[in-house]
């Protein structure tokens, strides 16, 4: 069995990437819209997302620096200056858009038009959600936490969020729950890896 330190390195022999996000997966992904104090809309994909607590509900998604600068990426920016963003969630039918979406523009330009995704308001937050997406999340930003520097320079931080709105299309629910198939969420693996959600099993958990 390989076994390494990773303060040491991330990628020991015979391994050519780091294999962490591999062995942590798969994980759902996050298609957050956030705003600047401008007004401008952005949309960008975190695979470094998950719910944290159900009552309240609350999620977490993690942005790294754009560099080793510590430079912020836009949606962290955004969440800074207006503390609210949404999570709208990511299905098979939107995978390609989603890939587009993670594509570093310019700050201020909105990924909504450069790649054409349309949006729709929300309800309680400033920030628009997906159109198509079959679920979202609306968020207030709880807390932002700094996390250390890695030895690649860049800097990650979490952003933690209360839900306090939820969109779910009435077609996903079946018999009162939401059906896994029809969501049909997209998660990713490690590498440019993904898979969908197409089949579950049940196990009820022991008295």
């Amino acid at each position: 069995m390989l076994f390494f330190d990773p303060r040491v390195t991330l990628r020991p022999e015979p391994l050519t990437h780091s294999p962490f996000p591999a062995l942590v997966a798969p994980r759902p992904i996050a298609w957050i819209s956030s705003i600047s104090a401008a007004g401008r809309a952005n949309l960008a994909p975190y695979s470094h997302f998950n719910i944290v607590a159900v009552d309240p509900p609350m999620v977490m998604f993690a942005p790294s620096s754009k560099d080793g600068n510590g430079t912020p990426k836009d949606t962290l920016r955004n969440v800074r200056e207006v503390s609210e963003f949404v999570v709208s969630i990511v299905g098979w039918t939107q995978r390609e858009a989603m890939n587009m979406t993670s594509k570093v523009l310019d700050h201020g330009i909105s990924e909504f038009e450069a790649v054409g995704v349309r949006s729709v308001p929300s309800v309680n937050v400033r920030p628009p959600r997906v159109a198509d997406s079959h679920a979202a999340l609306e968020c207030k930003v709880w807390q932002i936490i700094d996390l250390p520097q890695g030895n690649s320079g860049r800097q990650s931080h979490i952003v933690i969020g209360e839900v306090v709105g939820i969109h779910i299309a009435r077609d996903v629910i079946v018999d009162g729950r939401v059906s896994a198939a029809r969501l049909e969420q997209l998660a990713r693996l490690g590498y440019f890896e993904y898979t969908a959600v197409r089949e579950t099993f049940q196990m009820v958990r022991p008295d």
